[in-house]
Order: C-alpha cells, then sequence, then structure tokens
C-alpha cells in the first residue's frame, strides 16, 4: 500500500482498497462474495473490471459505489476513508465523488 503521512492515501490516489471482504448469509451458509481485494486506482487512470460470472465484480462495484459495506477491508475513495460514514455522508459522497456508466 502506498501511504505519505500518516493513515491517508497519497493524492493521486482515488481508490485505494485494503483486503476488502465481503460475505452474505444466505441461512445458515455464509457465501464470501469477495475475499482479500486490494486495489489501487490513480486520479484519470482508465481501469477496467473484468472476470467471469460469479467472480464478484457487481459485489465490488457495489462496494467502491458506497452502496453497500464490507464485511472486513478497508476503502479509501478520494483521501476518504469510507467505513465510518453515516448513511447520510454516504449519500454525499455518492452525489459527488461516484459515477457509474
Amino acid at each position: 500500500m502506498d501511504f505519505n503521512t500518516g493513515d491517508t492515501p497519497l493524492p493521486d490516489i482515488i481508490i485505494l482498497t485494503h483486503k476488502l471482504a465481503r460475505d452474505y448469509e444466505l441461512g445458515a451458509e455464509v457465501v464470501r462474495a469477495l475475499r482479500g481485494v486490494d486495489l489501487q486506482i490513480c486520479r484519470n487512470e482508465f481501469t477496467a473490471i473484468m472476470g467471469p460470472s460469479g467472480s464478484g465484480k457487481s459485489t465490488l462495484m457495489n462496494l467502491l459505489g458506497c452502496l453497500d459495506q464490507p464485511t472486513a477491508g478497508t476503502y479509501w475513495l478520494d483521501g476518504i476513508e469510507t467505513s465510518n460514514l453515516s448513511d447520510e455522508q454516504l449519500a454525499a459522497v455518492r452525489n459527488r465523488k461516484i459515477g457509474f456508466v
């Protein structure tokens, strides 16, 4: 992971995840949709998320879009650590910083 001083990512990194994970409970069964995703995307960088059906692409996009919260790990979006944000703060982040095509 690239960090400058303290716990905030370098300014040119717009998305940074560390050991991001998402589990879903289906009755007594736990489905591990994502396991330990480390991702770094810099400002003005083009990135494609590709993989076979069921590989976790939509789950990752939901996490990156602040539509869902990870079970474990850390997600920084434009210097903001998202796990402690309230629903209202997440809505503001989605409104100002995120767009899907």
